[in-house]
């Protein structure tokens, strides 16, 4: 071979092997791009299902007894001495406190004030001897332990949506797990118009006395049972327009706004363009956009399958 063939071979095996090293590079940077406009995230979904979505109202109250009443002195006069101390039962007709009628000129026996009912005193407004009383002064409060009530205002919407003979839960404020079941007891047939509400009452058996009157409670009013979805609050997104979630629609998500309702426990009731067995996707739906494609539980993000 001489050196002018040597030479010509040279050359073209260096421009394959240049070629093949390009293709390589082409290779590898063709599949970067490929990877890094199509990535796949896990997700979850549930599929919606028509199911009772209880409508609940909410309120805050004191729990008192049922009957909690202040107990007045018949005659004026100065305290004298309490015949119980708080927490303590009494039954009707006991005596709580007496009253020294301090008439000048006269001489009388300290005046008993008495229970007006059975239950336990929660209070005596009176200790230091001598203080004036009048029967516009209560000195004591008994109240009923076994029965309970909750009082409060509500305004004119709300009002509407309140029965007497409607079910009702009462539980502490810091801990769900003490609780009762209540009936509505009263709603007012007008409404006040100084204050634009009305005083409702809440009543329940407090049974084994797990209640303790005094305490600040939750009473959740169900007035209403309505059939509607339930989705994880987690599945509900906020746009520009309001709430949606992503729905599975043939393989791609679809954005579909919603109205939120009502919440029970870790789930919310939504309303819209929705139908039984729509898969609503759960988790990985912020990373969604519409069009995407989901696809046996995972989502996969192709800026080519985009339309």
């Amino acid at each position: 071979m001489n050196r002018k063939t040597m030479i010509t071979v040279l050359i073209w095996v260096g421009a394959l092997l240049g070629l093949l090293f390009i293709f390589r590079i082409g290779s590898s940077i063709a599949n970067s791009i490929k990877k890094q406009k199509e990535v796949v995230f896990n997700i979850s979904d549930v599929k919606l299902a028509k199911q009772k979505v209880p409508h609940v109202l909410s309120v805050q109250g004191i729990l008192e007894g049922d009957p909690q009443v202040k107990v007045y002195p018949q005659v004026p006069g100065k305290f004298a001495r309490n015949n119980v101390v708080e927490g303590q039962m009494v039954n009707r007709g006991d005596i709580i406190s007496y009253i020294d009628r301090d008439i000048i000129g006269a001489t009388f026996e300290l005046a008993p004030v008495k229970a007006p009912v059975n239950g336990m005193v929660t209070k005596l407004y009176y200790i230091d001897k001598g203080d004036s009383v009048s029967p516009q002064m209560p000195v004591a409060e008994v109240a009923n332990q076994d029965e309970i009530k909750v009082v409060f205002n509500l305004g004119q919407d709300d009002l509407l949506k309140v029965h007497k003979g409607q079910s009702a839960q009462i539980y502490y404020v810091n801990d769900n797990a003490i609780a009762v079941t209540a009936t509505v007891a009263s709603v007012p047939p007008v409404v006040d118009k100084d204050i634009m509400a009305g005083t409702v009452v809440v009543k329940a058996a407090n049974k084994g006395r797990t209640m303790k009157i005094g305490m600040s409670v939750n009473v959740d009013i169900l007035t209403e049972e309505k059939e509607g979805y339930l989705v994880p609050e987690k599945a509900v997104l906020l746009g520009e327009s309001g709430a949606f979630v992503y729905v599975d629609k043939a393989g791609k998500a679809s954005q579909v706004n919603i109205n939120t309702g009502f919440r029970v426990n870790d789930q919310i009731e939504i309303e819209g363009p929705l139908a039984d067995g729509d898969e609503v996707v759960t988790d990985g739906n912020f990373r969604l956009s519409e069009g995407v494609i989901v696809d046996d539980g995972t989502l996969t993000l192709n800026a080519k399958a985009k339309k």
